[in-house]
């Protein structure tokens, strides 16, 4: 009985540091997966460091970024509205490079967004590219800040 007593708490102790939480962790989303998950609408366009365009304001310029969407899809096609609220082109494309600091859009139509877009910043509440932003004819450097739907 006395090996018992003595054992008796030895098991217990190994039982009970045995028995622990599961760490499930929630593996980070892959930029793909985040573009690919929802609809984007522009939310700011600057232009040469000035503001052009915020969603909810005034569109001054008449520009109309409150009509542009984008969907991002798995398959690699690109789908939503350009700036006259016109569907894309069906043949719209984008791919991510292989470094993931870049999105290459094809045939969209959408003026400074075709070709190899530098990604500025990218997580699940904002998607921002590097691009060219047209105002009033004039071809300026530009940012787009876009929103999920």
């Amino acid at each position: 009985m006395k090996n018992l007593s003595i054992i008796l708490p030895f098991v217990v102790l190994f039982f009970v540091s045995s028995c622990k939480k599961d760490d499930t962790t929630t593996p980070a989303k892959s930029k793909k997966d985040i573009l690919t998950a929802k609809t984007w609408l522009i939310s700011e366009v600057s232009a040469s460091g000035a503001v052009v365009y915020t969603k909810g304001g005034t569109d001054a310029l008449n520009l109309g970024f409150a009509k542009v969407s984008l969907k991002f899809n798995t398959d690699g096609s690109l789908t939503g509205l350009d700036n006259s609220g016109k569907a894309l082109p069906t043949n719209a494309k984008w791919a991510l490079s292989s470094d993931e600091t870049k999105i290459n859009i094809s045939n969209s139509g959408l003026t400074g967004l075709d070709g190899d877009v530098p990604i500025v910043q990218l997580n699940e509440s904002v998607l921002e590219l590097k691009g060219k932003v047209t105002v009033q004819g004039v071809v300026y450097d530009g940012n787009l800040k876009m929103i999920p739907q």
